[in-house]
């Protein structure tokens, strides 16, 4: 199985990250986590083996034995206790990263379609600080912008939750560019922790598509 490797800057004997196409990540399903799409859409059976084949060739990758990744009660995916992961779709592409424990606490990646932020959107997902800086970029480079920041809204939330089971609105957290491939992120009302301190990573895959990732190293 192939994939694209991302973020090589990053990676290496304890962390993983790439992506494909879902057509790309088809074969056989674990029985075990077959049973969490057995009775789900075709669309969506597609979308969940794509994950799952993404996730396992990343584990190789790092020489982790394979383990089937169930899905909990809210439908995020159950890391076994010798890694930290996530993983994301769009339409038609997957994204993964995979570390190891004990040296990842948070692992969050999203990918995204350039475009599909609507400024009608922006009053419920960005601050007006973020809005006001939206305003200040070139209008070609508008939707990638605003679809960067919202997908590393996203990584942020996937990084933090395993540690604080909580979840994250998009106006409680504020971003801010720090240069072209990285982001700062803070609370919008509430003291800074762990979670806010590290950097979100951005890369543009293609010309339709936007990968986020933001690691908290143990």
């Amino acid at each position: 199985m192939t994939f694209q490797p991302l973020f090589p800057h990053l990676t290496g004997h304890n962390l993983a990250v790439g992506w494909a196409p879902f057509d790309a990540l088809q074969g056989e399903s674990d029985p075990d986590e077959w049973q969490d799409i057995a009775n789900a859409a075709p669309p969506r059976q597609k979308e969940f083996i794509a994950g799952r084949q993404l996730v396992r060739a990343l584990s190789e990758s790092l020489s982790l034995p394979r383990h089937a990744l169930r899905r909990a009660e809210d439908r995020s995916p159950v890391w076994p206790a010798d890694r930290a992961g996530s993983l994301s779709h769009c339409k038609t592409l997957c994204a993964a990263a995979v570390g190891r424990h004990p040296h990842y606490r948070g692992v969050g990646i999203d990918i995204e379609t350039i475009g599909r932020v609507d400024s009608k959107l922006w009053p419920t997902l960005f601050t007006d600080s973020e809005i006001n800086y939206f305003t200040s970029v070139e209008p070609a480079l508008r939707d990638a912008e605003t679809t960067v920041f919202f997908s590393a809204k996203e990584a942020f939330y996937k990084c933090q939750y395993p540690m604080t089971q909580q979840w994250v609105g998009f106006q409680d957290v504020e971003l801010q560019r720090v240069d072209s491939a990285t982001l700062s992120i803070k609370p919008a009302k509430r003291d800074a922790q762990l979670w806010h301190q590290p950097p979100i990573h951005s890369f543009q895959v293609d010309a339709a598509h936007i990968v986020t990732l933001m690691l908290i190293p143990a």
